[in-house]
């Protein structure tokens, strides 16, 4: 006499806390974007530290700005590594960089990289969400 399977067991091909292949390739696909925008701003920090020292950003915003870059680089490693973890860093990249925006509008190349940072992070935040929906829904979460 044989068991019958459980209905309630999870599926084989999506192991317990991790993304499904086709989310796992669209992070990979923002963390190369991410990564290309932190070479960006690695090859203009220069620009941005003399407005920071010249008083045309306020330090608030130089450090929200800073902080925010840093939480949408961590936030795509994260996901890329294959966690469906790091909403949270993107949302708030999303909302620091959005205040700090203001500042940087009238430099057109800094406000360039803020907005593109900007729409790197929130599709990073709607990934996320998507790859823990699909967990959620697979049982898994």
């Amino acid at each position: 006499m044989t068991t019958p399977e459980n209905p309630y067991a999870p599926p084989e091909s999506l192991p317990a806390r991790y993304v499904t292949p086709r989310l796992r390739r669209l992070a990979y696909v923002l963390a190369a974007l991410a990564a290309t925008h932190l070479l960006a701003v690695i090859a203009s920090h220069h620009r941005y530290a003399s407005l920071a020292r010249g008083a045309a950003v306020s330090d608030v915003n130089w450090i929200t700005s800073v902080l925010s870059f840093l939480c949408l680089y961590g936030g795509a490693t994260i996901l890329a590594r294959g966690h469906a973890r790091g909403r949270m860093l993107f949302v708030v990249a999303v909302g620091g960089l959005t205040m700090s925006l203001r500042a940087w509008w009238p430099y057109s190349e800094a406000a360039m990289l803020v907005i593109s940072a900007i729409g790197l992070a929130a599709a990073g935040a709607l990934l996320a969400h998507f790859s823990r929906q699909q967990l959620r829904d697979a049982g898994l979460r």
